[in-house]
């Protein structure tokens, strides 16, 4: 997938909005280091009993606690609405993956990261890289500055994966044609280089989805975006055959209907939302 230029996916993912804007900041990588990382992420949480309300995205999150060293995991990629319980006062840094970005630091395939949800990133990555990045993050005074530090660490660090060329075709296709009714029968699997049966065994070993399951997520995506538009319209409709299966499909993922969806917050207080 990050072999050559040709294969660079301009895939951004979005998660939903939080009511405090303070709460949440972004920042987009800049080249080269975003052929592997879409973006860095900055979660800080008031004292209190709190609940982020998480969406699929396919990618793999790398999130630490700024306060914690233990609590450093990375999260990959899943199918519906995930919530996160948190005990605030706290802050937390993520490292957002590009599709199969993570493969240049970690050699695990997903599909042997096990079942539980998450994995504790010394279990994947190399001691010091852990220690190296925690140090950053935790020492740097601006999320800027932790930004412009952790970018230097990673990419001193980084590699080219070698990615299964029949893997990254699929991949390609479903971004090229996430607006269409996704074909992964066998005549059309043939065209990758593998049967359906081998496409199924490779994008849950390596993309940690079934091949269909990974479509989804990114026809998802697809509609949050347009849904998130300046211009509200429904535009996001072309992904879906009409109102009720876009509705259904919607629920399905984020847990809520997507009306529900634009009025939340992500983040909430267990207590006021009682």
């Amino acid at each position: 997938m990050y072999i050559n230029t040709k294969m660079f996916l301009e895939y951004n993912p979005t998660q939903g909005k939080i009511a405090d804007d303070r709460a949440y900041k972004t920042w987009q990588i800049l080249p080269p280091l975003n052929r592997w990382v879409q973006s860095y992420w900055q979660l800080t949480v008031p004292k209190g009993q709190f609940q982020y309300h998480s969406v699929p995205d396919n990618c793999v999150d790398w999130i630490i606690n700024q306060d914690c060293f233990d609590d450093n995991f990375l999260i990959p990629p899943f199918l519906s609405s995930t919530l996160f319980h948190i005990d605030g006062p706290a802050s937390f840094f993520g490292i957002r993956f590009r599709i199969l970005g993570h493969k240049g630091l970690i050699s695990v395939p997903l599909g042997e990261w096990g079942e539980a949800g998450s994995v504790k990133a010394e279990d994947l990555l190399p001691a010091d890289i852990v220690y190296s990045v925690f140090e950053v993050i935790s020492n740097a005074k601006s999320f800027d500055k932790r930004c412009n530090s952790l970018s230097a660490v990673i990419l001193s660090t980084i590699t080219f994966a070698n990615v299964d060329p029949r893997l990254a075709r699929y991949i390609r296709y479903c971004y090229e044609n996430v607006s269409s009714n996704l074909d992964l029968s066998d005549s059309r699997s043939t065209e990758f280089g593998v049967s359906a049966r081998q496409l199924r065994r490779l994008a849950k070993q390596h993309v940690g989805l079934l091949p269909k399951d990974f479509g989804k997520v990114l026809r998802f995506q697809s509609a949050l975006k347009a849904m998130n538009a300046p211009q509200h319209s429904k535009a996001y409709l072309d992904h879906y055959y009409d109102q009720p299966h876009f509705v259904r499909e919607f629920k399905r993922l984020s847990g809520v209907t997507p009306t529900q969806f634009r009025k939340m917050s992500v983040l909430y207080n267990l207590c006021s939302s009682e």
